[in-house]
This record gives structure tokens, C-alpha cells and sequence, in this order.
């Protein structure tokens, strides 16, 4: 047990090493040697427990994707108002960012790249499992006549698009939101709870059936 906590700790220093190499240099630019220099620990090490960069990386991705598709899978378990999961999806995935950016950024930046590598095939896999359960939840609110019939496609593309618009920090958009271009997004506390109003009243707007 106490060599299963020790291989544990070090997987998890490694992926967290990874991560901030990643963010700083892109995946192409940061090297097993780095991550090995960084985590303090040999590079035979990383291919014991990874087997190669490339598997580092997916297991990364899904590393950080899998704690939010079980939260979405909780949700629908747990909760029965179509609004009200999606709310919670929102603030989940919003805090998710706040907390986890430089994952993000990396994430958005390999998949920006729009190849058909082995590694984009594979973490679009991971990504779209978590999609599909966002989906799901959007889709079960249709059935239950809670929703509207919608473009369910083009607003999983708004949501998750809209927050990583935000989480990257562009310099168009802290200009239009008057804040200098030397800070982050996800540095500013009211930040989190704009985003989540906005993306709530979205979603509200769009899906739910109204009297009028």
C-alpha cells in the first residue's frame, strides 16, 4: 500500500511538472529531458510510468478532464431540474478554469493546431466524452419539454468556446474589458462570477420555453 501512495505521488508530480512545462512551452518545445530536470527525478522514470511524451501529455489531458465529467455525471444523477444542472455545469466547469488556467491555455493551444496527429485524435477522444455529457444534460431538458428544440451542437461550441476565449486571456480581450494587458482573466475575483451570470442567463434564454 505505502509503495502504491509513493508511485502515486510521483505520477502526480510528474503530470504537475509536465503542466507547467506545457503552458510555458508549448508541447513541441518541452522535452522528456526537462520534465526529468524539473521533477528531479530520472527520465527512465517517465517512460516507466508514461511510456513516452506523447502519453504523458494525453494522460495529462485526461488527468484534468475526468474529475469534470464525473462531477457532470453526479449532476444528472443527483439533480432532476434540466436549469438547474446546467447551472451547476456552469459554475463547475467556470471554477474549473479559474483554478486549473495554465491547463487551459495548453489545451487550447495544442488543439488550435487542427492536425490529425495521434495525439490531437486522442485527446479530442477524452474531450468529447465530456462533451457528450454536457449534451446529454442539454438534451434530456428537450425531452422533458424543460428546453426548447435548439441548435444543441452550436451552443456546446458557445459554451465551451466562450470560456476559452476568457481563460486565454487575449489581448482583444482585456482591451475591451478596460483591464491592462499585463494581467489574467482568472486573477481578478469578479471575473468568475461575471462569467458565470452571463453563461447562466445564455442558457436560459435560449433554451428555456416561455409563455410569450
Amino acid at each position: 500500500m505505502a509503495e502504491l501512495t509513493v508511485s502515486k505521488r510521483k505520477k502526480e508530480r510528474i503530470l504537475e511538472v509536465s503542466e507547467e512545462l506545457f503552458a510555458e512551452f508549448g508541447y513541441d518545445r518541452t522535452s522528456v529531458r526537462m520534465i526529468a530536470q524539473k521533477a528531479n527525478i530520472n527520465i527512465a522514470m517517465i517512460s516507466y510510468y508514461f511510456g513516452s511524451k506523447e502519453l504523458l501529455f494525453t494522460e495529462l489531458v485526461e488527468y484534468r478532464a475526468l474529475s469534470f465529467r464525473l462531477r457532470l455525471q453526479d449532476i444528472q444523477k443527483e439533480i432532476e431540474d434540466p436549469m438547474k444542472q446546467i447551472e451547476m455545469m456552469i459554475d463547475g466547469y467556470v471554477d474549473k478554469v479559474f483554478v486549473n488556467h495554465r491547463f487551459h491555455k495548453i489545451l487550447h493551444r495544442q488543439i488550435s493546431l487542427q492536425n490529425s496527429s495521434e495525439l490531437n485524435v486522442q485527446i479530442q477522444s477524452i474531450l468529447m466524452k465530456n462533451i457528450n455529457e454536457v449534451k446529454n444534460i442539454i438534451e434530456s431538458g428537450i425531452k422533458k419539454k424543460v428546453f426548447r428544440q435548439v441548435d444543441v451542437e452550436f451552443l456546446i461550441i458557445t459554451f465551451f468556446g466562450t470560456v476559452s476565449q476568457f481563460s486565454n486571456s487575449s489581448g482583444l480581450s482585456l482591451s475591451l474589458l478596460n483591464l491592462d494587458q499585463g494581467m489574467h482573466l482568472t486573477q481578478i475575483p469578479e471575473m468568475k462570477s461575471r462569467m458565470k451570470k452571463y453563461l447562466t442567463e445564455l442558457f436560459a434564454k435560449y433554451l428555456l420555453i416561455t409563455n410569450n
